[in-house]
């Protein structure tokens, strides 16, 4: 037995998506950048140090943009440190253990352009200054007989490497981080730092650190924006959707109601944006960038020295999150214009990465999905459906619709395709579809996420138990087709006319 519901296009446009929502976010730490994606010496290394399955595995994701060297651990780094031919170990001062300096910034900026990514540099903002920041800006960037231009010249780099994306910062309203600041500090900061790199090279797109915290969603987002609207591009948040694998039912509604609840906070920030919009008239809005998301296992914490990744921690039910996070994000496109998902390889990684294998985590697949099956342009659409139980915040109970829907096509209006979760753990869905015009067949491609337990995940001795299937599907007399319970799904349609004006 399913239930009903209804999807239904309205005929408009939302906007464009930026395709820099698709990125990916890469520390410097052990086990990430470190040793499990460059790693010389191993069987599968490249020349360059790099391990060549775990650089296919992240160009598969087509990802547009790769943030490094941080997080935490890039708010102490020293990138002279990490150039030139002299490479000694140092100690990462957030971790407090030593770690190698072998992946610097060349390394990085050759390893993005292999995946075809652009590099986003995180500046070191904790014992950092912002001589060096500006002195890295030159390093990568400088064209003219400038000494670190001419100095990334004496270690083999004619060309610049022409890195466009700066952010300034982590989460330096944390006490966890080196450099922790008061609002007003880091509004001021954040001025400075970034009109000094605008000097640079007003073309470069500049990121402050805002907040997504609920506690501190005003009190430091709206002090950064009045004091540095006119340099920054983009207000950096980060979301994580903690989970303890032994709590009850596999923390299943904690998980599906995550990115739910960051969708109401990302309309109420851009809120924010544009209160300061009406005080600065004829300017540029910054856009919002999630730098970090993702869910989390809340009961480990990979910081020591001596962590090695042993198996897959991420189940299918992460995966519905991930999927309804990257659709709210198309929904939103007007706010949100980046993403890093956090992170791409072992700590909360998309991939579990181990001496001997490279294993897609569950949370791979929907990123994959919708980099190879999805359109550029959101189109606005209303669904009917039923709700299910969600996490019980302040003594209320959430409930959620039980399906979340992003629609997209490409911009000639023809293909449409419907990204649709179905968060419903037990009951299938039978979709209605009403697209305002006639499809071209009704034999269409379905691309879906499922397995029958929600809390089942890969491992090492079955790296492909929860992958993505696509099939050919005849909608019935309805124009309706069958999701199952726990699933994600996207449907591939093709119109007979454009559904919307080229």
């Amino acid at each position: 037995m399913s239930s009903e519901a209804t999807f239904r296009l309205r005929g408009t446009v939302i906007g464009d998506i930026r395709p820099e929502i698709y990125g990916q976010f890469m520390s410097r730490r052990r086990w990430v950048a470190d040793e499990a994606l460059h790693h010389p010496g191993h069987p599968d290394a490249d020349e360059s140090g790099l391990r060549v399955n775990v650089v296919e595995a992240v160009k598969e994701l087509a990802t547009p943009v790769v943030r490094w060297p941080g997080g935490c651990t890039g708010t102490s780094y020293e990138w002279e440190r990490g150039v030139g031919p002299e490479r000694s170990r140092t100690v990462d001062w957030h971790f407090g253990y030593d770690v190698g300096n072998g992946f610097g910034t060349a390394e990085f900026v050759d390893f993005c352009r292999r995946v075809g990514a652009e590099p986003q540099i995180n500046l070191t903002t904790g014992t950092g200054s912002l001589r060096e920041a500006l002195a890295w800006v030159e390093y990568c960037n400088g064209t003219g007989d400038s000494h670190w231009a001419n100095l990334r010249r004496s270690h083999g780099f004619e060309e610049p490497f022409n890195v466009r994306y700066w952010q300034i910062g982590n989460e330096e309203w944390g006490h966890w981080e080196l450099g922790q600041l008061d609002p007003a500090g880091n509004a001021a900061r954040n001025r400075e730092w970034a009109k000094a790199i605008k000097r640079l090279d007003p073309g470069l797109k500049v990121l402050a650190v805002g907040s997504y915290e609920p506690d501190k969603a005003i009190d430091w987002n709206l002090p950064l924006l009045r004091e540095a609207w006119n340099h920054i591009d983009f207000l950096t948040l980060h979301t994580y959707w903690p989970f303890d694998p032994d709590a009850e039912g596999g923390d299943y509604t904690r998980v599906i109601s995550g990115p739910y609840r960051t969708e109401f906070a990302i309309e109420a920030i851009q809120g924010l944006v544009d209160l300061v919009a009406r005080e600065k008239p004829g300017t540029a809005k910054p856009m919002l960038a999630f730098t970090e998301w993702n869910c989390a296992d809340a009961t480990r914490y990979e910081m020591s020295p001596k962590w090695r990744p042993t198996d897959c921690r991420f189940r299918l039910v992460d995966a519905l999150a991930a999927a309804t996070f990257l659709n709210v994000m198309q929904r939103r496109c007007t706010s949100v214009g980046l993403a890093n998902f956090a992170q791409t390889i072992n700590v909360v990684g998309a991939l579990l990465v181990t001496e001997d294998q490279v294993v897609h985590e569950t949370v791979y697949w929907p990123l994959w999905m919708q980099r190879h099956h999805s359109g550029s342009v959101a189109l606005a659409a209303d669904v009917t459906c039923g709700t299910v139980p969600g996490e019980t915040l302040e003594r209320a109970p959430l409930d959620l619709p039980a399906l979340d829907v992003s629609a997209t096509t490409d911009p000639g209006g023809r293909t449409v395709w419907v990204s649709v979760v179905n968060r419903d753990r037990d009951q299938p869905v039978r979709l209605a579809l009403d697209l305002g015009g006639p499809l071209a067949s009704d034999e269409v491609r379905v691309h879906r996420l499922h397995t029958q337990d929600p809390l089942r995940g890969n491992t090492l001795a079955e790296p492909d138990a929860v992958a993505p299937r696509t099939e050919k599907v005849v909608l019935d007399p309805g124009q309706a087709i069958t999701l199952t319970a726990n699933s994600y799904s996207i449907i591939e349609l093709t119109m007979a006319e454009p559904v919307v004006t080229p």
